[in-house]
């Protein structure tokens, strides 16, 4: 019983070699249940890219896509892996550094990074899946 009432001290399980294959496991879970709404941002995003308008029915496979997206960061299995990750290491920065490896990963060109960003798209994103961990830090 007594196990179960302690908790680990960061400093002694939050070593690289701890950490590193648990985001990646909860990184892989996130992109395996983001790959349809990915490819819907990669097609938005080569018309806009290419200076195309987007037609209405990729303006609104965006639109679903951002949605799933939305979904999947604020309560999905790799998302809420991620915020046990940044509770477990008292890490505040833990997912939004790790949501921007995961956004690397993903090879979206600059261009389109850069209208996520100026839109704040990425943001709400990354605010989502930080969920209570922000308000938990700062308490």
């Amino acid at each position: 019983m007594t196990g179960c009432a302690t908790s680990p001290d960061p400093a002694k399980i939050c070593t690289a070699d701890w950490i590193e294959p648990r985001a990646e496991r909860a990184l892989d879970r996130l992109e395996e249940r983001t790959q349809t709404s990915i490819r819907a941002i990669r097609k938005a995003g080569a018309s806009y890219i290419a200076g195309d308008t987007p037609g209405p029915l990729t303006l609104l496979s965006l639109r679903t896509a951002l949605n799933d997206l939305e979904d999947e960061f604020k309560n999905g299995p790799g998302t809420r892996d991620l915020r046990l990750l940044a509770r477990t290491c008292n890490d505040p920065d833990f997912i939004e550094k790790t949501l921007t490896d995961w956004l690397d990963r993903q090879e979206f060109p600059s261009q389109l990074i850069a209208f996520l960003n100026a839109t704040s798209l990425l943001d709400r994103l990354i605010e989502l899946a930080e969920g209570d961990i922000a308000a938990d830090q700062k308490s």
